[in-house]
């Protein structure tokens, strides 16, 4: 199966005016002049490129700027002004300066904040259809009963929050992000957006995933608009270490620039939270947090300066847990997730295939009768769990003692009693 992989909106085509980008003169005379301060002499063409403009836009900033004797001529050949090589003037400095001041973003030139929230709208997650093939075919990796891979289907269609709970090292997390793969398309993120004069960055390249190879004309030939990122939509993961600045907009003191809350950046995919229960943040606080929001498809953030605005919420929430649902909040909390599902631990047919797996994945031949003899003895016989990370584990001890002697890698009673006398010791 093939997933659809086309973004759900037409790719944008870069703007032919100042009008067009949505935002004012005064806005991009001084993101320019940021640039200039960073770049020193830098050609208008590189300089077009750095902010992610058009050369005719670029130069209607730059012929301003010249009038206004805030940038200079130093070099440069032809007569284009965009051949030209620029550097800023005493006055120049001064405003750029001032500009640092109240805002330290120099990068792409952002978006304005309600053109986002239409492409947000137009391309939402809620939008798609996740087919059983899709969360199969994503999840196919891990040994789970039809059963629980049926339950995940259910929960990530119906676009709700929902929950995975169970012990530890049975595949929860490694679920939770292989779920990705069941989202289908791709989607327009910009680099940053513009909210009263003050910059957002939205982009991650730590957490987005650029396509590669995107298109550079939109269908009808048009050069595309580069303050857009088209990307694989996201999951973004957050753990125990979140605190509540992560779920605000963050303000880098030093830098004066604005980074995009965890569920912003979210937007159009899936928000995991991993340790669910385990973090600072009280568990009800985080679903009150965000089932609102979901609810409503809109956020509330602040600037530093106080100025509340709404931003667009459109995504889905995964909680992950080692703890059982009526441990973490009461059941006027839990009832807002709908979906709660347990991985359970596998049996003996579904602990072997993972086994034989993990085998096939370290290069181990496979010995049924070595599996039988791992899981009477150590398991059955010991009383112990049987855990989805164990053959995992096992096997990659093995392997890593084979390639530390220099001896071949083999599944035998031998190497299965040595990587569990150390592991379960």
């Amino acid at each position: 199966m093939t997933l659809d992989t086309k973004p759900l909106v037409d790719l944008p085509g870069a703007p032919t005016t100042i009008e067009e980008t949505g935002l004012d003169l005064g806005f991009l005379a001084d993101l320019t002049l940021k640039s200039l301060y960073f770049a020193g002499n830098v050609m208008g063409a590189d300089l077009a490129e750095r902010l992610a403009l058009p050369q005719n836009v670029a130069v209607d900033v730059l012929s301003f700027l010249r009038r206004e004797r805030m940038l200079e001529v130093t070099g440069g050949s032809g007569l284009s002004p965009i051949t030209l090589t620029y550097t800023l003037t005493s006055a120049g400095m001064g405003r750029a300066t001032s500009s640092l001041a109240m805002s330290g973003y120099s990068g792409p030139t952002p978006i304005p904040l309600d053109v986002y929230f239409e492409y947000v709208k137009r391309q939402s997650v809620h939008n798609v259809e996740i087919t059983r093939d899709m969360v199969e075919e994503s999840l196919e990796s891990l040994v789970l009963a039809q059963h629980t891979i049926d339950l995940i289907g259910s929960a990530i269609s119906s676009k709700r929050a929902f929950l995975i709970y169970g012990t530890s090292g049975n595949g929860k997390s490694t679920a939770a992000e292989a779920l990705r793969d069941a989202l289908p398309g791709h989607i327009l993120i910009p680099h940053a957006i513009e909210v009263m004069h003050q910059v957002i960055q939205v982009f991650d390249p730590s957490t987005h995933e650029p396509v590669e190879d995107p298109p550079v004309r939109t269908a009808d030939g048009k050069a595309l608009d580069t303050r857009w990122v088209l990307i694989k939509r996201p999951i973004v993961l957050a753990a125990g270490e979140l605190a509540p600045s992560h779920l605000e907009l963050i303000l880098d003191d030093v830098a004066k620039t604005y980074e995009a809350p965890i569920q912003l950046k979210a937007n159009g995919g899936m928000l995991v939270i991993d340790d669910f229960g385990r973090q600072h943040l009280d568990a009800a606080y985080l679903l009150n947090r965000w089932i609102v929001p979901l609810e409503k498809g809109m956020d509330n953030l602040s600037l530093h300066s106080g100025v509340r605005f709404q931003s667009p919420f459109d995504v889905i929430p995964l909680f992950v847990t080692n703890r059982r649902p009526s441990d973490l909040v009461d059941d006027a909390f839990l009832r807002r997730i709908r979906y709660k599902i347990e991985i359970p631990d596998p049996d003996r047919e579904r602990f072997i295939e993972i086994l034989r797996r993990e085998c096939q994945r370290n290069e181990i031949k496979y010995d049924q009768e070595i599996a039988d003899y791992l899981v009477d003895e150590y398991f059955e016989k010991a009383g112990r769990d049987m855990r989805g990370c164990h053959p995992r584990d096992l096997v990659e001890a093995i392997a890593a003692s084979a390639r530390y002697q220099s001896t071949e890698r083999v599944l035998s009673k031998e190497t299965i009693d040595e990587a569990c006398k150390n592991y379960f010791a």
